[in-house]
């Protein structure tokens, strides 16, 4: 997919651009792709010789792809809480694991390692060669 980069875009306008973007609930990416269609969508019409409108219908990104709710404080303060509630969850399931197990990285390194040695004896096996331990 295409990017873009504007240069010297002016802070100012930035800041209002985040801002509308965070009302409608868009990323700034989605919110500028709507704005440069809407404006394609407007100059449509004007080259054609018609009035310049803009019909947000014809619009394919004036609508998020997701169903847009504004949350109410509650529903922001039920997923705080239910949040919350998983990570002391979470605490608790990790204080009854064994003090002396080894971290995700150590076991991930010896994955990996066991699974280097085996690769190694296979490949030896498959070009002729003999079997190390």
């Amino acid at each position: 997919m295409p990017a873009l980069q504007v240069r010297e875009f002016p802070d100012e306008l930035y800041d209002e651009l985040k801002e509308y973007a965070a009302s409608q609930h868009r990323s700034m990416a989605q919110q500028v792709i709507v704005a440069v269609e809407q404006m394609l969508a407007c100059d449509e019409g004007a080259q054609a010789g018609e009035p310049r409108t803009c019909a947000a219908g014809a619009l394919r990104y004036a609508s998020p792809p997701f169903a847009a709710t504004v949350d109410t404080e509650a529903e922001r303060a039920a997923r705080a809480k239910r949040r919350e509630e998983l990570f002391r969850q979470a605490e608790e399931e990790r204080a009854d694991l064994p003090k002396d197990l080894p971290s995700a990285v150590e076991m991930l390194r010896q994955v990996r390692d066991e699974r280097d040695v085996a690769f190694e004896a296979l490949s030896s096996v498959m070009s002729g060669g003999a079997v190390k331990a």
